[in-house]
């Protein structure tokens, strides 16, 4: 139970956090939400608390920089990303990493676990993740369909421009996604989106940075033609 305290604690912080990505002008980076999202996964709770809540505190009186540095945002979707270098090279092309819907992120994967009144610790969590993972695994017409719904959503509510869908090389289930994503996210909803194929180990910087680019502006001209 206090594992689940502790855990539950990060989980609020983080949210608080991360919750900053939803301004017009956010006063965090991708990249920089990012090692803090990763930390918390990896570092026991106790010694991360004090600096997560040392960061919450800094980040209510953060000043968002002046004069935009982005020139649009996206939400960064798909499989396994554990490199911050990844959300560096997209922030670097000139797009803001504003939601993390992917297998290391926070969305989801930072709700609190609630043990209900007679349940043991141990059936609370294995219980909490299979009704909250959104991993593509999950194959059922209706589960599929909440994905796509609650991409759209994550996209409307983190105000993104587009969407970067990133797939490991010989994941499957994130290969299928991407695949279906890649048509029914600009068909069905509107929303620009870039799909990529990429080794686990950032390898082909050059490429990625040249189809960023173009995804960004293809972005900005949307957004001309819309009048936005």
């Amino acid at each position: 139970m206090k594992a689940i305290e502790e855990h539950n604690e990060v989980c609020r912080l983080i949210t608080e956090i991360g919750a900053y990505r939803k301004l017009a002008n956010p006063t965090i980076t991708g990249y920089e939400f990012q090692c803090i999202q990763l930390v918390s996964l990896v570092c026991p709770k106790y010694l991360i608390l004090p600096y997560l809540r040392e960061t919450a505190k800094e980040m209510k009186t953060r000043k968002p920089d002046s004069k935009p540095t982005w020139r649009c945002k996206v939400v960064l979707y798909g499989s396994e990303n554990d490199d911050p270098e990844f959300t560096k090279l997209i922030e670097s092309c000139g797009a803001l990493v504003v939601a993390d819907r992917h297998c290391y992120g926070s969305l989801p994967g930072r709700e609190e676990i609630v043990v209900a009144d007679g349940q043991s610790p141990l059936d609370a969590i294995t219980r909490h993740y299979l009704d909250t993972s959104m991993c593509p695994r999950f194959m059922p017409q209706d589960e599929m369909r909440n994905r796509k719904q609650q991409l759209a959503d994550i996209a409307k509510e983190y105000k993104a421009d587009g969407i970067i869908i990133e797939q490991n090389k010989f994941c499957e289930y994130w290969s299928y996604e991407r695949t279906i994503d890649t048509i029914i996210m600009p068909r069905d909803f509107g929303i620009p989106v870039c799909s990529i194929e990429k080794e686990y180990i950032n390898g082909a910087s050059g490429q990625l940075r040249t189809r960023f680019q173009a995804f960004i502006e293809s972005v900005e001209i949307k957004k001309i033609q819309e009048g936005k």
